[in-house]
């Protein structure tokens, strides 16, 4: 917890810290400001939770300061320190939304209810921040809106995000669970007290975004950087002691940036290239800078994309697949310069990806023999991932079903699997090889379809339509409209009662 005390009597400051010591937990820090405008250059450097201040310092007073800074920090909580009553003073507190008033000096026992109080509302306010970043991140994820039309999005913010990947040899069912135990510790980590919103997010694919976001507002990048590298640091951790051993979970971050549409970029290329962790060190927390400069690692690109595609051929039982990927991966290794490739222990591809018997491959030309060699004898003992799992046709009869139902709502690939009990990436390649289409293009087609029997009423509104189907957008809704259909659904309207 960060809070911030603003008065100009130097003893004043002394006797409020020496109070707040004895009734914070350790690890609170304290900051202290002489003036108005001290207070307002601190606060948009640190954005505090809790902000002690005084009314009258000479300059700028406590009125005025909190008024400059309100809108850069809205999480702040404000309490004003005072010497003596004065109704004007407190008529303008008021309209700034301050949380309390306390008489100079404050009494500790009063003080130590109102921390309390504080502490809180705190927590009550970072969990409605990160449920509407949650809605917002979700909505453009799934395709229901565009950041061009939520205002949020246009404020100026900084942005970071670490994408997610997921390896583990667990039947689908236990790999489920474990992945969805662990999304849930990590929010409940998210929701404890804090300056800036965060939030965990399904993706398209059934990969985890986790964002977070805080107002601009003067506050300085490299601060920004280092504490957010330290909490995406702190949650790895905490993933890895509830995953234990079972799940290997690869966090790819993104840069700071201070435009959403630039972060979505940075994903997108995070996505499109996440196969070289398999070249890297899966399992750990990677900047993807690092990477990036790395250009002999870029040029293994294809080769860690075969890896990927190689490991899905295992996870969703194509064995004949799985065998043209080993040809392709050996002719692959065959074009390499010296036939050198440098990458870390291999322990954990045979640990969390393809469970191949005996020690550790000393490389990658070794380990791709041995698939290849052993390959057919795998599949032949590979024990069902879900002694339960539905055929794959009857699988995706039973996703369209869940989506027929739930198509209103917004949804992606990771809830429809969680509620089959199978992972996302296995039903993606499922649904994609038996159809013929991504499961996000039929879900759009399955929504635009249905929108055509609403649009039959005589009453019928498009917006409201929209919104009815998911999309919290009239005009992204039209734009898909006509994508499919070739027309606008208020020209659809006029052709039908013409």
């Amino acid at each position: 917890m960060k809070i911030i005390i603003a008065d100009d009597e130097t003893l004043v400051r002394y006797g409020l810290v020496s109070v707040l010591q004895d009734l914070l937990p350790p690890g609170a820090e304290i900051i202290e400001a002489g003036s108005g405008r001290e207070l307002v250059e601190k606060t948009r450097e640190v954005h505090p939770h809790i902000a002690f201040v005084d009314i009258k310092m000479p300059g700028m007073d406590g009125i005025e300061a909190i008024s400059q800074v309100r809108q850069s920090s809205p999480g702040t909580l404000w309490v004003i320190l005072t010497g003596h009553a004065d109704f004007s003073y407190a008529q303008a507190a008021v309209k700034l939304g301050v949380e309390d008033f306390l008489l100079k000096p404050p009494d500790p026992g009063e003080l130590k209810v109102l921390l309390k109080k504080l502490e809180l509302k705190i927590r009550d306010k970072q969990i409605s921040a990160n449920r509407k970043l949650e809605s917002r991140i979700s909505a453009v994820l799934g395709d229901t809106t565009s950041i061009d039309f939520d205002p949020y999005f246009q404020e100026p913010r900084f942005w970071q995000a670490a994408l997610i990947l997921w390896d583990s040899l667990l039947p689908d069912s236990r790999k489920v669970s474990t992945q969805r135990d662990a999304a849930v510790h990590l929010i409940a980590l998210m929701d404890r007290e804090d300056v800036y919103s965060g939030t965990l997010v399904s993706m398209r694919d059934g990969r985890l975004l986790l964002v977070f976001t805080t107002p601009a507002g003067g506050m300085a990048m490299d601060r920004i950087i280092g504490e957010w590298n330290q909490q995406f640091k702190i949650l790895k951790s905490a993933g890895n002691r509830i995953e234990g051993r079972e799940i290997a979970d690869t966090w790819l971050l993104t840069r700071v940036v201070t435009d959403i549409k630039e972060l979505f970029d940075e994903v997108d290329r995070l996505s499109r290239t996440s196969s070289l962790r398999y070249l890297y060190s899966p399992g750990e927390l990677i900047d993807f800078t690092d990477i990036a400069r790395n250009q002999k690692l870029i040029r293994y690109i294809k080769i860690a994309g075969l890896l990927e595609k190689l490991s899905r051929a295992w996870e969703t039982g194509l064995e004949d697949e799985y065998h043209g990927v080993i040809h392709k991966l050996e002719d692959a290794l065959n074009l390499l310069p010296n036939k050198e490739l440098d990458t870390g222990t291999l322990s954990w591809f045979t640990q969390f990806v393809i469970p191949l018997p005996g020690p550790s491959p000393p490389s990658l030309e070794e380990l791709v023999l041995r698939l290849h060699n052993q390959g057919h004898e795998l599949f032949e003992n590979r024990i069902l991932q879900d002694a339960g799992s539905p055929p794959m046709k009857s699988l995706v009869d039973k996703t369209i079903a869940v989506m027929n139902r739930r198509y209103r709502e917004t949804i992606g690939i990771a809830q429809v699997a969680e509620e089959l009990g199978v992972s996302p990436n296995y039903l993606s390649t499922v649904f994609k090889k038996e159809t013929g289409k991504s499961f996000t293009r039929h879900l759009t087609e399955l929504r635009l379809d249905k929108s055509r029997e609403l649009l039959k009423g005589p009453e019928a509104n498009i917006g409201s339509i929209a919104r009815s189907l998911g999309y919290q957008s009239g005009r992204h809704f039209t734009r898909l409209f006509k994508d499919r259909f070739g027309i606008t659904p208020s020209q659809w309207i006029s052709e039908r009662r013409n």
